[in-house]
Order: C-alpha cells, then sequence, then structure tokens
C-alpha cells in the first residue's frame, strides 16, 4: 500500500487510494482500544442509577448531585440562573443539544448519558 496519507483535526492519519479516496484510519492504539471498550453502548455509573431510581429523578438531576453539587453551584458553573437549572432537570424535559453539551463538560460525562433511558 503506497497512497498518500493526511492528518486529520484528531490524532488519526487518513490513507487515501491513488484517486485521493479514504481508505484507512489510522489512530493510537489506546484511542482504538477506547472504541473498542466503549462497543457502543451508554453506560451510567451505579450511583447515578441508584439517585434517579430511589428519588425518582432525572439523569440530569442525578449527575449533579453524583459530583455534588447544589442547583445553585451548577448554575454558577453553567453560568446560568439556578431556576433554568431547575427546569433542565424536570422529568420529562428534553434540553436543547447545547443545553446538554455544558451540563456534560462541566460534570464530566458523555451527553447520551444526562438523557432519559428508553430502553
Amino acid at each position: 500500500m503506497s497512497g498518500p496519507t493526511e492528518a486529520t483535526k484528531g490524532s488519526a492519519q487518513i490513507i487515501r487510494d491513488s484517486s485521493g479516496n479514504p481508505l484507512y484510519a489510522v489512530v493510537p492504539f489506546d484511542e482504538y482500544q477506547a472504541l473498542l471498550d466503549a462497543d457502543g453502548h451508554v453506560t451510567i455509573p451505579h450511583e447515578v442509577v441508584d439517585l434517579m431510581i430511589e428519588k425518582n429523578i432525572s439523569p440530569m438531576a442525578a449527575w449533579r448531585k453524583h459530583r455534588g453539587l447544589s442547583q445553585a453551584q451548577l448554575a454558577e458553573k453553567l453560568g446560568v440562573t439556578q431556576g433554568a437549572v431547575a427546569q433542565a432537570e424536570k422529568m420529562g424535559n428534553k434540553p436543547h443539544i447545547e443545553t446538554l453539551r455544558s451540563w456534560a463538560r462541566v460534570l464530566g460525562c458523555d451527553v447520551a448519558q444526562l438523557t432519559e433511558l428508553t430502553d
């Protein structure tokens, strides 16, 4: 294989055929292993699930409590009001994707871990 290669924004390298079509993506082994480990499934820590069940609260509220934050403390970190946090945490609420991304960044979790479980 002697096609041209190119670096990408991340740490992957794209190997292309002579026509410029992508053939392979080469990634560092630790990233490859993390992708295998993820296996397409979203997991939620047991402690977060316990909070959701025991207190009948949303995943967003459970993650906040799991991280030891009050609504006011999380609001400060997010740059929003405590009322906005309370609204986002309501069961059945469907927050905008940008809201979920902000929460995930602050709470150190994935967006998918903040959404209602449907399975």
